[in-house]
């Protein structure tokens, strides 16, 4: 419990730097593993987060502290998102997701048969 303690004093003792290097890796955590941003934006948000967390690293007093503190802040981001994730799923929010190719892999008896849409057409030029 000593080593915990430890870590402890240390969130107590931080900079103003260490406070905003953390809190940029901590959000640029998030927003890599969310779908907010795009596949570009995720990119970034890993970058951030990255060197983040290596700033954090390198502007502690000791750096396995504050490895300690990321791992603890990583790992509190997950747990957060199972919590969710389980009470959206008990409370029925969650519906599976079903592709829609599986929809429309079983044509309907007597349907009429129709051309896909090309992709440069748009449903005023049809």
């Amino acid at each position: 419990m000593t080593e915990l303690g430890d870590v402890f004093g240390s969130l107590k003792a931080m900079s103003l730097l260490q406070l905003l290097l953390s809190f940029l890796a901590c959000i640029g955590y998030a927003l890599a593993q969310g779908r907010l941003i795009g596949p570009r934006g995720r990119h970034y948000a890993w970058a951030l987060a990255v060197l983040g967390a290596v700033g954090f690293a390198f502007d502690s007093p000791e750096w396995m502290r504050a490895a300690m503190l990321i791992a603890f802040a990583v790992a509190g981001l997950g747990v957060f998102v199972v919590v969710v994730w389980v009470t959206s799923r008990m409370l029925g929010h969650a519906q599976p997701r079903v592709a829609s190719a599986q929809i429309d892999a079983a044509p309907q008896p007597g349907a009429a048969r129709t051309r896909p849409a090309c992709p440069t057409e748009h449903a005023h030029s049809i």
